[in-house]
């Protein structure tokens, strides 16, 4: 890492393309090694060598579910697009591998999380139609609750509106007994904070005020309602 940095680029690019045997398996074998892992990312920061990007696009669901090769996905998806390269199949590995199912592993989250901020705007919007109806499951888990967070940040206000439909109910309905999509996000050590992404990010406020009620209503020992108003500021 330290000799690549230390490189004229055009050495550096001689040297890198040493790994580069025309299948696009060599940087994803060595990625998976706890070494192989910083040396793949130093190489791609100090070349953006394309048949890096390639390498990693073509394995991105493996890769993705180790934790080195988790590692290098994040850094070589976020290096590549702040460079202008094109992630777009990196992006689509991603979501025929099971975006669910990914976004709920312990190493695999993160890069979908990564594949959302970076991604092309149809792309973006392709992954968020596909997680936004597993939001509450995805609330349950450890993991998958960061995905669903990432979501809600970079969701459409039509998406957010159709959520809280979802979670609060229509506007203006009875605030008690509160729905069990509700009920289940307040009681959960997870889902709560989720629940506060998505009423930070509703826009209109006769919706906001109505979800504020209906947060205020279901308020109980039991769970985290008072947690979540303060954090808030609406208690």
């Amino acid at each position: 890492q330290a000799l690549l940095g230390a490189m004229p680029a055009a050495a550096a690019r001689d040297l890198v393309a040493e790994l580069d045997d025309g299948s696009l398996r060599v940087v994803a074998d060595v990625a998976r090694d706890t070494h192989g892992s910083w040396g793949v990312i130093a190489a791609f920061d100090k070349t953006r060598a394309p048949f890096i990007l390639a390498s990693i696009c073509e394995h991105v669901v493996p890769l993705a579910t180790q934790q080195n090769g988790c590692r290098v996905v994040q850094a070589v998806l976020k290096a590549a697009a702040q460079g202008g390269m094109d992630i777009g199949a990196a992006v689509s590995g991603l979501i025929a591998g099971g975006l669910e199912h990914l976004a709920t592993h312990s190493f695999a989250n993160y890069a979908v999380q990564v594949a959302l901020r970076h991604a092309s705007a149809p792309q973006r919007e392709a992954m968020a139609n596909e997680l936004l109806p597993r939001l509450l499951a995805l609330s349950a888990s450890k993991h998958g609750s960061n995905v669903a967070e990432s979501v809600l940040s970079l969701a459409q206000q039509p998406q957010l509106d159709q959520m809280c439909e979802t979670v609060f109910g229509p506007l203006g309905a009875p605030a008690v007994p509160p729905g069990d999509a509700l009920r289940g996000l307040m009681e959960h050590p997870f889902g709560n904070y989720v629940l506060q992404t998505l009423v930070r990010r509703v826009a209109e406020p006769r919706r906001r005020a109505d979800a504020i009620d209906k947060l205020r209503a279901a308020t109980a020992p039991s769970n985290y309602g008072r947690s979540i108003l303060a954090r808030l500021g609406a208690e």
